[in-house]
C-alpha cells in the first residue's frame, strides 16, 4: 500500500478548510470597516493588544508566515513536527506571563523584531518543506 494513498482527498480537505477561513475572515474584515466603530479593523485590534501584553502576537503572526509561505528542507533544521508548535505554545504563555509581571513599553521596532524572529523561527524551524 502507498503511503502517500489518499493524500489528495485531505490536500483537498484542507484547502477548502482554509478558504472557509479566509472567507469567514474577509466577511469579518468587512463587516467591521463598515460599522460606526472607528479603529475597531482587526489590523487596529492586533497592534493594540499587541502594544499593551499580548506582544507575542507579532512574533505568532510571523511564524506562521514563515511556516506557511516560506520554509526550508534543509534537514539541519528538522526538529520534528510537534516541538515548534510546542515551543511556539510555551513561547506565547512565557510571555503573557512577563507581560503582566514585567510592564515595559513595546515600541514599533521591538514588535517588528518580533516579527521578523517569528518568520525567522517558521521558516527554519517550522518548515511545511521539511521531507517526510
Amino acid at each position: 500500500m502507498d503511503s502517500l494513498e489518499g493524500w489528495q482527498d485531505t490536500y483537498v480537505v484542507v484547502r477548502n478548510i482554509m478558504i472557509g477561513f479566509a472567507i469567514l475572515y474577509l466577511l469579518f474584515e468587512i463587516a467591521l470597516n463598515l460599522n460606526d466603530i472607528d479603529e475597531d479593523t482587526s489590523n487596529i485590534l492586533l497592534y493594540k493588544a499587541s502594544k499593551e501584553r499580548l506582544f507575542f502576537i507579532p512574533f505568532a503572526l510571523g511564524a506562521i508566515v514563515g511556516h506557511l509561505f516560506l520554509g526550508t528542507d534543509d534537514l539541519r533544521f528538522d526538529i520534528g513536527d510537534l516541538p515548534p508548535v510546542l515551543i511556539l505554545f510555551g513561547l506565547a504563555v512565557g510571555t503573557v506571563i512577563v507581560a503582566y509581571k514585567v510592564p515595559f513599553k513595546k515600541t514599533d521596532l521591538f514588535l517588528g523584531v518580533l516579527l521578523f524572529l517569528g518568520i525567522l523561527y517558521g521558516h527554519l524551524f517550522w518548515s511545511m518543506n521539511m521531507p517526510r
